[in-house]
């Protein structure tokens, strides 16, 4: 069985979004962080929130894969962090599970692996949050509230730090996270992979602003 990395993906062209459940990418979605209404107040943190909604999984070819990816910038050329969904490719492939990856460019900094599950059940619904956050130095990219059948309740050990001195995340877009996210393998047994809501906030932990607007990444078509 191949996988594709994101930079395999981006220059195989491959690109997942499309109309699915009557809901339409909307213009250029969610604004950048620097064009909230409370734009004088420096950002530095960005919650995603996430769902998946599955139709029949197969584990036997371990499908669905999927990865969801969120940088500070407007591109991945330099920082990002990336999560691999229902497998982990780095040092080796091994189907189920999750894998967090820290990248600059195409170096890979860091990686931690979660669970070891298969996507198995039908009509699983699979939920989560992905944040951004800076106090200047350290960068954090994590994953918490994370709910599924398959994995429960998962929140556990799903961060990754690393030195990256930015004061702010005012260069943060959606739209980075939306175009280079991707349902990889097994398309056809996901009926949406979307982004929900998404959130800013301040130093002190105070939200600026949220856009629910809905963002598909990928999805079957009517």
């Amino acid at each position: 069985m191949s996988t594709r990395s994101l930079n395999s993906v981006r220059r195989l062209g491959y690109s997942c979004s499309v109309l699915v459940m009557g809901i339409a990418l909307i213009g250029s979605g969610v604004p950048k962080a620097q064009s909230a209404e409370t734009s004088s107040t420096p950002v530095t943190r960005v919650e995603e929130d996430w769902t998946l909604v599955l139709n029949e999984p197969d584990n036997n070819t371990d499908s669905p894969q999927f990865h969801t990816v969120m940088s500070p910038f407007g591109d991945v050329d330099s920082y990002y962090g990336q999560v691999l969904w229902n497998y982990r490719e780095l040092p080796d492939f091994a189907a189920g599970g999750l894998q967090l990856n820290a990248w600059e460019g195409e170096t890979i900094i860091r990686r931690r692996a979660i669970r070891t599950e298969q996507l198995s059940t039908t009509a699983e619904t699979v939920s989560w949050t992905q944040a951004l956050s800076t106090d200047g130095v350290t960068l954090t990219f994590q994953v918490f509230n994370g709910q599924s059948v398959t994995w429960g309740y998962f929140n556990r050990d799903m961060r990754i730090d690393s030195a990256a001195y930015l004061s702010d995340l005012s260069q943060y877009s959606t739209d980075t996270t939306v175009e280079n996210s991707c349902i990889t393998y097994g398309s056809n047994r996901a009926d949406a992979l979307m982004i929900t809501q998404v959130r800013y906030y301040d130093a002190g932990g105070n939200l600026l602003a949220a856009d629910s607007t809905p963002r598909v990444v990928c999805g079957l078509e009517e």
